[in-house]
């Protein structure tokens, strides 16, 4: 039997598709609160077909802040999948990302060495990775430096890592993933699919930073592979291609049949946008659209390597621009 945290969330839902679609039994925790509508709308994007896969998810509630769920849910499981995470650059969240990512993460791990689970797929991200140096590639080797230019997701994410290698040195069998930006259909309103539909509803600016992307499938394909594989004790980086922004927003408008970006958006005018949403966020308790942190990470350079994953296992990636045209049909197909 497999567990799967986090089922409802962007790589989860696609996760638990796959999963599904391999004929595997998978129960998917998820809290009181959860909307499992989200993972449906996921299971859509495969076609009719997967509504049937849909209703083989064994749901059960739990909590990674609770302890005792997780030791109850982890019963006759062999496999976990930890997807379950808080994800936001709101510097207001930090406390409660702290928490979730890395108690929560420190809950999973000390249960599944508890019950004695087989094996352990952790999704990390970038965030936990060094920075680039003269322009170089960012790879495994990249480790993590310490300094003030960190978001609190990022530090949340790292502190997550460092209790999955802690629990590694206990004896728990486990892998670990670091996608880029993930790019694929999900919930229009919420994480990186939310991209999609800003581009779409016309998206005025653009910074001059650059990153990597990865499509969805690509992570879930990684996950499954490396987890079903005798891999053990190692992170994989996991990248697709390198893009500009710039680029990146001309592929999606492009593939929307809208207009790009036109404006780029340097130092000074980020600097604007995030003081005038952190004063509207503190005036009227409204989500801020862009933070200090995700200005300052909009305006870096940066590459990344995601070719040490075929050293081990055989994997090829998703061409990006497939992955744009593929994410946008969908999008299209969804929202009229």
């Amino acid at each position: 039997m497999i567990l799967v945290t986090g089922g409802t969330g962007l790589v989860g839902a696609h996760l638990l598709y796959h999963l599904l679609k391999k004929g595997r039994n998978v129960i998917a925790l998820k809290r009181k609160t959860s909307d499992i509508s989200k993972a449906r709308l996921v299971f859509g994007f495969y076609g009719e077909d997967a509504q049937e896969l849909f209703k083989k998810i064994k749901w059960i509630e739990g909590d990674l802040l609770d302890y005792e769920s997780l030791v109850q849910a982890l019963d006759n499981v062999s496999v976990v999948y930890h997807t379950g995470a808080l994800v936001s650059f709101n510097p207001a969240l930090k406390d409660e990302m702290m928490q979730v990512n890395e108690e929560g993460t420190a809950n999973i791990v000390n249960a599944c060495i508890e019950k004695r689970v087989g094996k352990f797929c952790f999704v990390s991200s970038i965030a936990t990775m060094g920075n680039s140096k003269n322009g170089e590639y960012i790879d495994e080797m990249s480790y993590w430096q310490g300094g003030r230019n960190h978001s609190a997701y990022s530090i949340s994410k790292f502190r997550s890592e460092m209790q999955v290698w802690r629990a590694v040195n206990e004896g728990l069998n486990a892998v670990i993933v670091n996608p880029s930006v993930i790019i694929g259909p999900g919930d229009w309103d919420n994480g990186s699919a939310k991209i999609v539909k800003t581009v779409y509803k016309g998206l005025k600016f653009y910074t001059p930073g650059s990153t990597g992307f990865v499509d969805v499938r690509d992570v879930v394909k990684a996950m499954i592979t490396l987890t079903d594989s005798e891999v053990s004790a190692k992170r994989f980086l996991l990248n697709g291609a390198n893009l500009s922004y710039k680029s990146f927003f001309n592929m999606l408008a492009h593939a929307l049949h809208v207009k790009p970006p036109a404006l780029e958006a340097g130092k000074f005018l980020t600097g604007l946008a995030w003081r005038y949403e952190k004063a509207r966020n503190l005036l009227f308790g409204t989500e801020p659209l862009i933070t200090k942190d995700s200005a300052r990470t909009s305006l870096k350079t940066t590459n990344y390597s995601g070719e040490a994953i075929k050293d081990e296992v055989d994997y090829s990636y998703t061409p990006i621009e497939k992955t744009i045209k593929d994410t946008a049909k969908c999008f299209l197909e969804t929202n009229f």
